[in-house]
C-alpha cells in the first residue's frame, strides 16, 4: 500500500538523521579511535556522513532484497551471485562518496593484480597480453569492485541467510528440494572464492596480519544476522521482546569472544605489539585499554550494528510490501502481507 511505501520512507529518513547525529557526536568523544577519527571525507561532513548512514542501513536492506530475490525465484542459485554483486556494488557507490580512499585501501588494499599478471606474469603470456591491451586502469576498475563485492558479500551471505525464512513467507511460488540444495551449493562456493579474494590473494597486511581464524569472525557475522532476525520478530509481543533483549545480551557475549577468538592477540608493527581488538576499538596502537573498556565499546558498537541493520531490514521489508499490494491491487489480486 501506498502507506506502507510512506512509512518506509519517513522511518528511512529519521534513521539517516540518527545515524548522522550519533556519528557526529562520537567523532568529538575522547580516544576514538585513530582509524575511525580519519575514517569519513571532507573531515565527517554531513554530506559524507549521509552517505555512510545509507551505507550502515543498506546492509540489513540489501540482504533483505536478497533474500526476497532468492525466495521468488525459479532458479535461486542463479540469482543468488547475480544478487550479492548488484546489491554489494550499490554498497561501493555508497561508501566511495562517504568515506576516504586510504580508508578504503586499509581494507582492500592497493590494486596490485595488474602488476602480478603482466610484469610478473603469474597467468601466463596470454593474459599479460591482453592485460596491456585492455590498460591499468580498467584493470584496476574492476580489480577493485571485485575486492570490494568478494569483502561485503560474506556478511551479506550470511545476513541474507537469516533473512531467508522472513522472505519466503512473500514467495509467490514454492522451490523444489533440487534447487535449494543447489542454492546452498553455490553459497558455499561463493562464499570459499571471496575467502580467497580477501585473504589468500589480499592485498593489505590489516587483513592478513590481524585475522587468526576467519571461520570465528564468520561466527560474529552468523550471531549478528541471527541476532538482527530475532529482534525484528519480537515486536510481535511483550514476551517477544524480553526473550530478544535476554538473546541479544547473550550474542553480544558469544560475539565478543568469537571476536578475540577470530583475531591475532599479539600483532608486531611497528616497533608495537597490541592485539586485533585493541587495534579496532582502541585509540592508537600506543596506548592500550582494559579488556572491560574494549568489552564496553564492542556493546555499542554490536548494539549499534544490530539496531542499524535491523531498521534497514525493516524499511526494505515495509518497502517490499507496499510495492507488492500496490502490484497485487493494479493486477486485480492482494499480496500476502509482510511477516
Amino acid at each position: 500500500m501506498k502507506g506502507s511505501l510512506a512509512l518506509a520512507i519517513g522511518v528511512l529518513g529519521a534513521a539517516v538523521l540518527t545515524i548522522v547525529a550519533g556519528i557526529k557526536i562520537l567523532l568529538r568523544a575522547p580516544g576514538i579511535p585513530y582509524n575511525v577519527s580519519s575514517l569519513f571525507l571532507d573531515d565527517g561532513s554531513v554530506w559524507s556522513l549521509g552517505f555512510f548512514a545509507l551505507a550502515v542501513l543498506w546492509i540489513g536492506a540489501g540482504a533483505m532484497l536478497v533474500a526476497f530475490a532468492v525466495a521468488n525465484s525459479r532458479m535461486p542459485y542463479a540469482v543468488l551471485p547475480i544478487a550479492l554483486v548488484a546489491v554489494a556494488l550499490v554498497s561501493k557507490m555508497l561508501v566511495s562518496k562517504s568515506v576516504t580512499y586510504e580508508s578504503l585501501d586499509d581494507v582492500l588494499g592497493s590494486n596490485n593484480l595488474f602488476d602480478l599478471v603482466t610484469h610478473q606474469a603469474i597467468w601466463g603470456d596470454w593474459w599479460r597480453t591482453e592485460f596491456l591491451r585492455i590498460g591499468m586502469d580498467a584493470v584496476d576498475f574492476v580489480e577493485r569492485r571485485v575486492r570490494y563485492c568478494a569483502l561485503y558479500s560474506v556478511p551479506l551471505i550470511a545476513l541474507a541467510g537469516a533473512l531467508l525464512p522472513r522472505a519466503t513467507t512473500m514467495a509467490s511460488r514454492p522451490v523444489s528440494k533440487a534447487a535449494v540444495l543447489s542454492t546452498v551449493v553455490v553459497g558455499a562456493v561463493w562464499l570459499w572464492l571471496c575467502g580467497g579474494i580477501v585473504l589468500t590473494w589480499a592485498a593489505t597486511d590489516n587483513l592478513t596480519e590481524l585475522i587468526a581464524a576467519p571461520w570465528f569472525l564468520f561466527a560474529v557475522v552468523v550471531v549478528m544476522a541471527l541476532n538482527v532476525e530475532l529482534v525484528l520478530r519480537a515486536r510481535r509481543s511483550a514476551l517477544g521482546g524480553l526473550v530478544a533483549l535476554g538473546a541479544s545480551a547473550a550474542c553480544l557475549v558469544a560475539t565478543w569472544f568469537l571476536l578475540n577468538a577470530g583475531l591475532e592477540q599479539h600483532v608486531h608493527k611497528y616497533s608495537f605489539v597490541f592485539s586485533g581488538t585493541q587495534f579496532l576499538l582502541g585509540p592508537d596502537r600506543q596506548h592500550g585499554l582494559s579488556r572491560t573498556i574494549l568489552f564496553a565499546r564492542w556493546s555499542v558498537v554490536y548494539t549499534g550494528a544490530v539496531g542499524a541493520v535491523a531498521v534497514g531490514v525493516w524499511i526494505a521489508d515495509t518497502a517490499i510490501a507496499g510495492v507488492r499490494a500496490i502490484w497485487g491491487r493494479s493486477r486485480g489480486s492482494v499480496a500476502p502481507e509482510a511477516p
